[in-house]
């Protein structure tokens, strides 16, 4: 009985690693969206631009916003 025991609780143990790696998030997922975007692109619609990773908004006389 004591050998079935440990061998059921290392199945439910090596089936809880195999499901848990099911779940890695990506860190960037937001990024993953914004990925295609390059460096200093300018969305009229938001008026805001793409610089270093990240959206800026449009301020006056910004050399980035045309």
């Amino acid at each position: 009985m004591t050998v079935k025991h440990t061998l059921l609780c290392h199945a439910v143990l090596v089936g809880l690693v195999a499901l848990s790696s099911g779940c890695v998030v990506h860190e960037g997922s937001s990024a993953a969206r914004e990925e295609g975007y390059r460096e200093g692109y300018y969305d009229r619609e938001h008026n805001r631009y793409y610089h270093e990773h990240s959206w800026h908004e449009c301020m006056e006389n910004d050399p980035y916003c045309r």
